[in-house]
């Protein structure tokens, strides 16, 4: 019986409560073995993040106490812009028994038209689409026939919202992990404010 993973990729910067939930909500709404992930290195549509190093870091720290959670950092050691259509096409020659689920955002997912080669992304995985809060799925055919939109519960938390908390001293407490929150002190990011 193949194994069923799938794919949360992004840059992570940082990882929030948004991001845990719907990892677990998606992976029992679909009967994944795990959830991978998948730290985006060099991503094209989204220049100036925090170092992979850092963000891989981050992403560690938020996944740590659940076992179903994993790290994926093959993004971050390819050399050059990353698209999701290589990853898929090196996991799916590295585990061909692995059945993959890439899930994404609708805000990301409204981005799939401009994505390199998104046929054969979308030809070497399922696209799941999880609700955002102030996101509505706007997809054009043949596109939006080849996603499936899955409700999870809404945590209206953004990674660049939670950058922005951070450099004006403003709230972060329950918005991401206890232990992401203590690595973005600990290394200075987003020109902490506050501890």
């Amino acid at each position: 019986m193949s194994r069923r993973v799938g794919l949360l990729g992004g840059t992570f910067d940082p990882p929030h409560l948004g991001h845990l939930v719907v990892a677990e909500c998606l992976r029992v709404d679909l009967g994944l073995d795990e959830v991978r992930f998948l730290v985006a290195g060099q991503p094209w549509m989204k220049p100036g993040t925090t170092s992979a190093d850092d963000r891989i870091a981050l992403a560690q720290a938020a996944v740590a106490d659940d076992v179903y959670l994993v790290v994926d950092d093959r993004e971050v050691r390819r050399e050059g812009p990353t698209y999701t259509a290589d990853t898929l096409e090196e996991l799916s020659g590295s585990e061909p028994d692995t059945e993959w689920w890439f899930m994404l955002g609708a805000d990301a997912a409204n981005a799939l038209p401009r994505w390199e080669r998104a046929d054969a992304a979308l030809e070497l995985a399922r696209f799941v689409v999880a609700t955002r809060p102030g996101h509505e799925l706007d997809l054009p055919e043949p596109y939006a026939s080849r996603v499936e939109l899955r409700s999870v519960p809404l945590v209206g938390v953004s990674s660049s919202e939670l950058r922005e908390r951070y450099r004006t001293g403003r709230a972060t407490r329950y918005l991401v992990p206890d232990a992401v929150h203590q690595l973005i002190v600990e290394r200075g990011l987003y020109e902490v404010a506050h501890g």
